[in-house]
């Protein structure tokens, strides 16, 4: 009697260990695995369009014509504020080492920046009005920069170009005069940016730069000026990277 239940165990156990190792030799079902992340390249040629507002300040030397030429002035305009719209076209390369971005930049801007100041000398018996404005603006810069993933963080600087028109008009002892000069201006300018890559083509773009232009010598209706100007401007634009 203790064989015949015996038998019956032995071979339900004997089943149930084979049923165990069939389940563990069939095929497991896998992990699913996380896709890996691909950083954006930031290497590559770009052209954009970008627009603004500029603001600064005129610096000439007007009023060494006065103290010269006779009394001296109870107003001159050897300085005035400068402001206006700033927008144009740029086109550049980057090249990405790891997260640390470099390249280059050139920008052509059409420009509305000009101020003006009210001027008088001999008891007032010549006034005028002394205008600064600029039509248009480039630079040639370089870039370098630190990014991640796809925002761009960067600093830039380089020679600037100006074109600057000082116009002069008023009346001289009740004789109208005018006057008015171009020059091109060389100078300087340094800013800091960032960049947001929307797609593998489309970057937007904010950026405030500091410039400065040097004076240069015009011909004035009361002698000759020597003027400048400096100018902050802050942009917003659209890249396209190829």
């Amino acid at each position: 009697m203790f064989k015949a239940a015996f038998v019956p165990t032995v071979m339900a156990a004997a089943l149930f260990a084979g049923s165990a190792s069939a389940a563990d030799l069939a095929p497991q079902a896998a992990e699913p695995v996380a896709p890996v992340a691909t950083l954006y390249d930031w290497t590559g040629p770009y052209v954009g369009l970008h627009a603004g507002y500029g603001w600064g300040r005129e610096d000439d030397n007007q009023s060494h014509l006065f103290s010269e030429n006779g009394p001296v002035a109870t107003n001159v305009a050897d300085k005035f504020n400068m402001n206006g719209f700033v927008g144009g076209a740029h086109a550049g390369y980057n090249y990405q080492i790891d997260q640390f971005v470099i390249g280059g930049e050139a920008d052509i801007d059409y420009t509305d920046l000009k101020g003006s100041h009210l001027y008088s000398y001999s008891g007032g018996s010549v006034t005028g009005r002394l205008q600064m404005k600029s039509e248009w603006q480039g630079s040639l810069r370089v870039r370098a920069g630190y990014a991640i993933d796809n925002i761009l963080l960067y600093a830039t600087g380089g020679v600037a170009f100006a074109n600057g028109k000082l116009s002069d008009r008023g009346q001289s002892f009740g004789t109208p005069y005018a006057s008015s000069d171009d020059n091109t201006h060389i100078g300087w300018t340094v800013g800091l940016g960032a960049e947001y890559a929307f797609t593998q083509n489309w970057i937007g773009r904010a950026e405030v730069r500091y410039s400065d232009f040097q004076k240069k010598g015009y011909e004035t209706a009361n002698g000759r000026v020597k003027a400048g100007w400096n100018q902050t401007t802050a942009t917003v634009g659209v890249s396209y990277k190829f």
